[in-house]
């Protein structure tokens, strides 16, 4: 790995740096929005999704958004 793409990477991961500020500071919005108390009792994100299935290793996070979404239209999963 050359010098410049280590910099432009996080370590244990291909997510660029911008790419994952993003990505944090879009995921601490999200947090942000939930009231305090409420957020307290939340597992933190990272947690959250290590319990998701290894089956959905082989799908795009917008197929199983997509899947998810359509479970909760059509009764398959609650809120």
């Amino acid at each position: 790995m050359s010098t410049k793409s280590a910099k432009t990477k996080l370590k244990g991961n291909s997510i660029n740096e911008k790419d994952a500020a993003e990505i944090i500071t879009g995921v601490q919005a999200m947090y942000d929005k939930i009231p305090s108390f409420v957020r307290s009792m939340l597992p933190a994100l990272p947690d959250i999704l290590r319990r998701i299935p290894s089956s959905a290793g082989k799908y795009t996070l917008n197929e199983i958004i997509q899947l998810l979404d359509d479970a909760y239209e059509t009764g398959r999963l609650k809120r």
